[in-house]
């Protein structure tokens, strides 16, 4: 098998020299680094991976868990990611913890030993002690989404509280008096922003608020689809649901029981995701910048172990309303 040495001894370089041109460091002329990479190339020699990394402590690789690789909304994030990695020369672990604590742990522990240079995570019920030892060890973290308290690590999120005020505003304009919400675990920082913006709206319209129209969820699809009729059997006139997915949930329990959408009741997603858009009765929804939170995440992980002395980094994007005909538009 090919190896460095064969590159040295047919450059008449020292093991040194070659390492040097590999690895982009300096010490070398750039006539010698090209010359050493012509020779790589032509020989068709590519360097030991695993070695390599063991060598410089780097493994040019960034691991994300998410809490549900099902989700097209967390699809978006990961393509985000990917895409600046790329750019970047690095690749990707892509974890599922299936909003699950115990696998998110998994995760995490697998990520560290396996010596990735950074992780990004989409956080399920995040408490600071679940993540303090990944920086014991000196391996950046940025979160998305759900933020931690007391914990020094970079945070990137949409504005979830600008994005439910924008939403509920919109549903209260539309006739609705009495929205249900279903949102999602009650230690999550997102689904606790948009419920303040909706609480928020609520008082500065001079609604009442009925704590017994809001319900907790795992944001699944299925908890839309159970949690629905828990909602309409207390009259509520409309639902807010805290991702496009749970809101889907709710559509089929009302398509199944002949519940008409938005004559009956007026029903509202989150998140943009492109299902929402392709039903008879398109759901109205907030776009969160997907994509883009992605490619942020990733690009301030990057920077930060490239540039560890640099401060964390707080980052929130501002969403947009989707009026489409969910809410009687």
């Amino acid at each position: 098998m090919l190896g460095i040495k064969d590159i040295a001894q047919e450059c008449n370089v020292s093991l040194t020299t070659v390492s040097r041109a590999l690895n982009n460091n300096k010490g070398i002329s750039e006539k010698t680094r090209d010359y050493i990479l012509a020779v790589c190339e032509k020989r068709g020699y590519r360097p030991n991976s695993a070695a390599r990394s063991l060598i410089l402590k780097k493994t040019n690789m960034i691991g994300l868990i998410i809490p549900d690789i099902t989700n097209q909304y967390y699809a978006y994030i990961s393509k985000g990611v990917s895409a600046f990695l790329e750019k970047v020369g690095y690749g990707l672990i892509l974890c599922n913890s299936d909003r699950n604590k115990a696998n998110e742990k998994m995760y995490t522990q697998f990520l560290s030993e396996k010596r990735v240079d950074g992780i990004i995570l989409i956080p399920i019920k995040p408490k600071k002690d679940d993540y303090s030892f990944l920086l014991n060890h000196d391996i950046p973290l940025v979160l998305i989404d759900n933020y931690v308290n007391d914990l020094d690590v970079s945070f990137i999120t949409n504005d979830n509280y600008a994005g439910a005020r924008k939403i509920v505003t919109h549903m209260i304009k539309q006739g609705y008096r009495r929205i249900g919400v279903i949102l999602g675990d009650e230690n999550s920082s997102a689904s606790n922003g948009r419920l303040t913006g909706y609480l928020d709206v609520l008082r500065e319209h001079g609604m009442d608020i009925d704590k017994g129209i809001l319900v907790y969820s795992d944001a699944r699809f299925e908890d839309g689809f159970n949690l629905a009729p828990k909602l309409i059997e207390q009259n509520v006139d409309a639902i807010f649901a805290i991702n496009d997915v749970v809101a889907l949930g709710v559509l089929k329990y009302c398509y199944l029981k002949g519940i008409r959408i938005p004559e009956d009741i007026g029903v509202a997603g989150y998140d943009d995701i492109e299902q929402g858009s392709m039903l008879p009765i398109p759901l109205t929804t907030v776009h969160q910048r997907k994509h883009t939170l992605g490619a942020k995440a990733a690009e301030i992980l990057i920077h930060e172990i490239n540039n560890p002395q640099f401060g964390k980094q707080k980052v929130i994007l501002q969403p947009e309303i989707v009026i489409r005909k969910s809410c009687g538009e």
